[in-house]
């Protein structure tokens, strides 16, 4: 049975499945926007993925099961999905069911690549469903829709606890509020929004 849920009745340390991909692709991207929720500057890409979104969804309503393995079927779109235990809730793209039942979380992206982030929100849904649907999900998927290609992501254990420990990572740096590390991966520095609030970043 899906959770219901109002945004404005939910625990203030609710995560979204946003803030678990947002985390995972660096963990100063989740603090600026829920400390300093007024900095973050409107880009294109936010547009453009938004509008992609929209386009995609009236395809997918056509597209054939069978590219999930499926004979048949049903889908959901715009699935809202809350889990109070984890503290967790999201907005899934669209949720594939199939016999059995087999549950397939499927995420939109505006994207030629699934990369770890994608990965952890697909890990994230699969989570939700889980308690949702009292159901095991050992597999999501990521459109990429710039690709038309449809790519599984496996729900594996290290990826659940992933997610669990970016999930406890999140609410220690909201409760302290004070800025994590910045992203290994210097190359994602160069074309970050928040860049210019980062004091170590040049």
């Amino acid at each position: 049975m899906t959770h219901h849920f109002e945004t404005e009745t939910l625990p203030l340390d609710t995560v979204t499945v946003t803030d678990l991909k947002n985390w995972a692709h660096c963990p100063r991207v989740v603090y600026f926007e829920k400390c300093w929720p007024d900095v973050r500057p409107r880009v294109y890409l936010m547009d453009a993925g938004n509008e992609a979104h929209q386009q995609e969804r009236a395809r997918a309503k056509r597209r054939l099961l069978t590219m999930y393995g499926l004979p048949d079927g049903e889908r959901r779109f715009n699935l809202r999905l809350y889990d109070p235990d984890l503290g967790l809730v999201g907005v899934l793209d669209e949720l594939v069911i199939g016999p059995g039942p087999v549950y397939y979380p499927v995420d939109y992206k505006l994207s030629n690549r699934v990369t770890e982030s994608f990965a952890w929100q697909i890990a994230a849904y699969a989570m939700l469903i889980e308690t949702a649907f009292a159901a095991h999900v050992e597999a999501g998927y990521v459109l990429l829709i710039g690709r038309r290609q449809l790519e599984r992501v496996p729900i594996t254990n290290d990826l659940r606890a992933r997610v669990r420990a970016g999930l406890t990572g999140i609410r220690q740096v909201l409760h302290a509020e004070q800025m994590p590390p910045r992203a290994k991966a210097r190359a994602k520095c160069r074309v970050c929004e928040f860049r210019r609030f980062c004091n170590d970043v040049v």
